[in-house]
């Protein structure tokens, strides 16, 4: 048995596909796309179900990749039944995507998912009303608590007649939807007729493309003398005809069983008198947790390190006469001191601090708050979504900017991310160094420097590359409580993948690196850079060996710096004014290899080779201002 979980963005369908699915758990592009799915398997009164997580939509029209993706695979894999996914304290919004699935022929399962949130807020939802009207289950659930999900299974394998539940359109639309649907044979499509002729009436390109030269033609027709007679397009009447029908069951179904607060923490947090303030002191307590709970688990960790590993590799070293052998277990040594010192100290913490903006419904309510200010450099509010997963890692905020309207605005945005946005390996560079050694105050505006630079870079990009921005449409849900479970599963799954991945490449070159070094190989590189790097940027000509590693991956950076100087301490090894000079330059510095491949699927060749030159550019002018000012 195959079935599809549906539903809008944030409305805890990946709960329930958690819930569902357990482990074992298979993400996966759809063809021809950076989209992501998850495929899962459950388990249930014997059978064997296949459990498909869809990109989260407001609708089947495929306004966006995502909702493409998700129409394409509900079309093409035909799902014995599409579980719909609904927030039970924004029903009305919800209801339409519930409309089109119903529409589509689907065998429909709508999970009224935050119950919980709903009676809280002082909603009453009819479910046996909605159950009749709709003709379908309708099952409430509470997914982060585990409640409701076995009922939501019982209800999915017993299979029954697809609901005859109609939006009953205006009188013209239905005359033309008549009369295509006349013109159609049921035995030549998978969905219902009249869904084929909505989609024709909308101008969906994979029908279109399928229904022949004369119905294409009559349904444009019809599209453009509707537009004639109306002084709209037919998609917007359709838009409206469902929103209003959805309405209309809303009222009929749920009723304030007590009046709703006029004020609440949820509402300060969109209000740009408030809001800026809030997210100045969240970010603002993101930092200096960053700085100081990370600084304090690095200096426990690498100091219990020293203290129990020290004596061991220094005996391995003492015990051989071969250099290679000897540059291998200081190598070694380097290579997890480094680790200790980068990654569970400030990766970790920043994954956590990530997760729970994320778990809270935050990050949302700043898309909305931020909204405005996008717009004065050519994006809107959803921008900020893949700007905030750019500080963990440029790789998938640069495939996030596919939630753009536009190849311009997602141009604009990748470059804004590759060039100003530090990822956590970054950050990481930024408060091992700045901020561990010279001071948080340093490392602040060391923040303080990128954030103008994002600023001033977006101002000149729309400026250049000018465009009108796409409309902001989304839905801000109520600000929950996280689960631990919740926080620590996601803060796991990003770690153990950030591990796997650097963790091989440190050891291989931390242990390349000490070879070279004994065989006193690596001057041959720092020579030549050295009036560049001590005269320039004022650091030590070694460093150009941190900046070449940190093109591969960019905590190396950091890592290879310990590794070069021998220790972690570096303040041992150079001043504040360079520490603060290296850090400005890697937080710019070209992008990692993943993401300069990642730029070139997705923007070519040329634009990708054009943000690595700027950001090379950029990273030494700002790296020769700071020599010059602090030196």
């Amino acid at each position: 048995m195959k079935i599809s979980l549906a539903g809008n963005p944030n409305v805890g369908k990946s709960v329930i596909f958690s819930k569902l699915t357990g482990v074992g758990v298979i993400s996966s592009n759809y063809p021809g796309t950076t989209v992501e799915y998850r495929e899962g398997r459950a388990s249930f009164v014997g059978m064997t179900i296949d459990v498909m997580d869809l990109p989260g939509s407001y609708s089947l029209a495929g306004n966006t990749e995502d909702e493409r993706v998700s129409t394409d695979m509900l079309y093409d894999q035909r799902p014995d039944v599409v579980i719909d996914v609904v927030d039970a304290t924004r029903l009305e919004r919800n209801l339409v995507l519930l409309f089109e699935l119903i529409e589509s022929g689907y065998s429909v399962v709508a999970a009224l998912n935050m119950h919980d949130l709903a009676t809280k807020t002082g909603l009453s939802i009819d479910v046996h009303k909605l159950e009749a009207i709709l003709r379908i289950p309708v099952v409430p659930t509470v997914a982060v608590k585990d409640e409701g999900v076995d009922e939501l299974l019982h209800a999915a394998i017993r299979l029954r007649p697809r609901s005859t539940f109609q939006v009953r359109y205006d009188s013209h639309i239905e005359q033309m939807l008549s009369g295509l649907v006349s013109m159609l044979r049921q035995e030549d499509w998978r969905i219902p007729l009249r869904s084929v002729a909505l989609r024709l009436l909308t101008g969906d390109d994979r029908i279109m493309e399928e229904a022949g030269e004369q119905v294409t033609t009559e349904a444009e027709r019809l599209s453009e003398q509707f537009e004639e007679q109306h002084g709209e397009s037919v998609i917007v009447h359709i838009g409206r005809d469902r929103s209003g029908e959805a309405g209309r069951i809303a009222r009929e179904v749920v009723t304030q069983a007590r009046p709703a607060k006029h004020r609440t923490v949820s509402d300060l947090t969109i209000r740009p008198l408030t809001g800026i303030p809030i997210l100045i002191l969240v970010l603002a307590a993101t930092f200096l947790v960053l700085v100081f709970v990370g600084g304090a688990i690095e200096r426990v960790l690498v100091g219990a390190y020293q203290d129990l590993a020290r004596g061991f590799f220094y005996d391995l070293e003492a015990g051989t006469t071969s250099a290679y052998l000897s540059g291998a277990y200081e190598g070694v040594y380097i290579s997890i001191e480094a680790m200790l010192a980068i990654v569970i100290p400030y990766i970790l913490v920043f994954y956590i601090m990530l997760s729970l903006l994320e778990d809270t419904g935050y990050l949302v309510r700043v898309v909305s708050l931020l909204d405005g200010i996008m717009h004065r450099i050519g994006l809107h509010g959803r921008a900020i979504i893949p700007i905030v997963v750019g500080y963990g890692c440029n790789v998938p905020a640069i495939l996030a900017t596919r939630a753009m309207g536009s190849k311009r605005e997602r141009l604009i945005l990748a470059t804004l991310i590759t060039i100003s946005v530090p990822c956590s390996a970054q950050t990481a560079i930024i408060v091992g160094t700045v901020g561990n050694h010279a001071g948080a105050e340093w490392a602040l505006l060391l923040f303080g420097i990128m954030l103008a630079l994002l600023l001033v870079l977006g101002l000149v990009l729309h400026r250049v590359m000018k465009f009108e921005p796409t409309g902001l449409l989304l839905e801000i849900p109520d600000l929950r409580m996280p689960t631990l479970r919740q926080t620590a599963g996601k803060t796991y799954i990003r770690v153990k993948e950030f591990l796997t991945i650097a963790f091989p490449l440190l050891l291989m070159g931390s242990i390349a690196l000490e070879i070279l070094m004994a065989e006193g190989m690596l001057q041959r590189l720092v020579d030549p850079a050295e009036p560049f790097m001590v005269g320039v940027l004022g650091l030590p000509a070694i460093t150009v060996i941190a900046l070449i590693f940190g093109i591969l991956r960019k905590e190396m950076a950091l890592q290879m710096l310990m590794v070069l100087f021998g220790t972690s301490s570096l303040a041992l090894v150079l001043s504040d004014a360079q520490m603060f000079t290296f850090a400005i330059v890697m937080a710019i510095f070209m992008p990692c290899l993943a993401a300069i491949a990642v730029l070139i699927r997705e923007f070519g060749v040329k634009n990708a080779g054009a943000i690595t030159a700027a950001s090379v550019a950029i990273a030494i002018a700002f790296g020769a201002v700071s020599n010059i000012i602090l030196r």
